[in-house]
């Protein structure tokens, strides 16, 4: 019977998956706390934070070199995005964030890599215990 396969869908498997949906990203004016929440759930997999850890600094050193000695800063600063990018289209599929609001999501890109090699830094044991005593962690439940 036709009748039944209309009603199951493929994006009712991805339900739950969040990540891939475009209108899960927070409006321009939510808080900043919420599009940093937004921005970490893009970058779930272990591949795409390694291509993050090496593509953010990356750039950040290329921007004073792109006006210094442009024939180094630019070609760094094109690699440095790639990689990111790459990052994206190879480990999380999904776009961006930075597509969704440049400025804002560049300060999340910042904040989301110190937060990276502060777990890098504090090693497995403290990363568990911080993460899951984030307020992230507790689905539903907000901040006192």
């Amino acid at each position: 019977m036709s009748g039944t396969q209309p009603t199951r869908r493929v994006p009712d498997l991805n339900a739950s998956d969040q990540r891939h949906d475009p209108a899960a990203a927070p409006a321009k004016d939510a808080p900043f706390a919420a599009k940093l929440a937004f921005y970490r759930a893009e970058h779930r997999s272990r591949g795409v934070r390694l291509t993050h850890l090496v593509g953010i600094p990356t750039v950040a050193c290329s921007l004073p070199l792109v006006l210094a000695r442009p024939r180094i800063g630019i070609p760094l600063f094109a690699a440095g995005w790639s990689l990111q990018v790459a990052g994206h289209v190879l480990f999380e599929h999904n776009r961006p964030a930075l597509t969704r609001g440049p400025i804002t999501y560049q300060l999340c890109g910042l904040a989301h890599w110190c937060e990276e090699i502060g777990d890098l830094l504090a090693g497995p044991a403290r990363t568990s215990d911080v993460r899951a005593a984030s307020p992230e962690a507790d689905a539903g439940v907000s901040g006192g």
